[in-house]
């Protein structure tokens, strides 16, 4: 029996919340990548200084697997591409992503547009809002898709000379996979496990159509799912390796506990609408470009009206919401 091979942490720079994004270069019969990092031409340098350091080149890499669609974790896909014949394995619910990026991004941009309408944006940071977004995500089209490979939840992935599943673990984006390996209880988690709470992205409902995903709901149900394999090892997308995956997720979970109170308390208060909320509670965020306090307000919204503490309604085309007394 062959010896599971070890990761190889390669970290690039981003330079957005967190300063870094992870891919992992894993040995065994196929050269394996996970995930790709942001592209530039300096992330691009690093990343092959760091692959000869640890005795490869580009060409040497066979197979890139993807955790899911967020630019900083599919970047440098193009060059990797241009330099070697590896395969690409993505989840089959980004694909249009690479055959055609031009209508997903404005099918994209136009569902945020729309979200950022309903939030009570003051018109000045809207329009900052909707420009930021734009700029954002770029993809290119892929031509030799031939090369592409699906996978789905509860595929069987092979890399480092064991299987690892793929899981489909929505919360921070509903196309967020991790690769789990049971029987060594270790995990590459994509931005699903993080050192830090991942950012519930809010973004639209792919069973329906114009309408939000609950991200934040959807988050804790994943959450929950995972503790059930008692994962040791973690190889997140951002930030240091850590282990006993349990520990960290019930640490995020009490933060979220008390964060979801402090938005009812902030409701209480007179702050009636989601961009009047997440002011009241991320006052020290510059926005554009952080939204992840805004995202958090509107998972904790969610959770505060299926527990029937607070009512929504919607005012001149923004959403409202007034605390009820229980």
């Amino acid at each position: 029996m062959e010896k599971i091979k070890s990761p190889i942490r390669i970290e690039l720079s981003l330079g957005i919340m967190f300063q870094s994004v992870n891919c992992y270069l894993v040995p065994g019969k196929v050269l394996t990548l996970i995930d790709c990092g942001l592209d530039s031409e300096e992330n691009w340098q690093t990343f092959q200084k760091k692959l000869n350091e640890n005795g490869y080149q580009v060409a040497d890499i066979k197979q890139v697997i993807i955790t899911h669609e967020h630019i900083d974790h599919i970047g440098l896909l193009p060059r990797i591409l241009e330099k070697s014949e590896a395969t690409i394995r993505i989840p089959k619910m980004i694909e249009g992503w690479f055959s055609r990026p031009t209508e997903m991004k404005e099918a994209y941009l136009q569902f945020k547009k729309k979200l950022l309408s309903n939030l009570g944006f003051p018109k000045d940071i809207e329009q900052q809002a909707i420009r930021f977004i734009e700029e954002g995500r770029s993809y290119k089209k892929v031509d030799d898709l031939h090369r592409f490979e699906t996978f789905e939840e509860g595929d069987i992935l092979h890399f480092g000379n064991t299987q690892w599943e793929a899981l489909n673990t929505p919360g921070h984006c509903p196309t967020q996979f991790v690769f789990l390996q049971k029987k060594q209880k270790r995990i590459f988690s994509g931005d699903m496990l993080l050192p830090i709470a991942p950012m519930p992205i809010v973004t639209e409902d792919p069973n329906n159509p114009d309408q939000p995903i609950r991200a934040l709901k959807e988050l804790q149900l994943s959450f929950e799912r995972l503790k059930k394999y008692q994962i040791q090892q973690v190889y997140p997308g951002h930030g240091l390796e850590f282990t006993d995956a349990n520990s960290i997720i019930e640490k995020q979970q009490a933060r979220m506990q008390m964060r979801k109170n402090e938005c009812y308390g902030a409701i209480k208060n007179g702050h009636q609408t989601p961009y009047e909320i997440n002011r009241a509670m991320y006052p020290y965020q510059m926005m554009p470009p952080d939204f992840s306090g805004l995202y958090m307000v509107l998972g904790y919204l969610d959770l505060l009206e299926e527990e029937g503490r607070i009512q929504k309604e919607t005012i001149n085309n923004t959403w409202t919401y007034k605390w009820r007394k229980l």
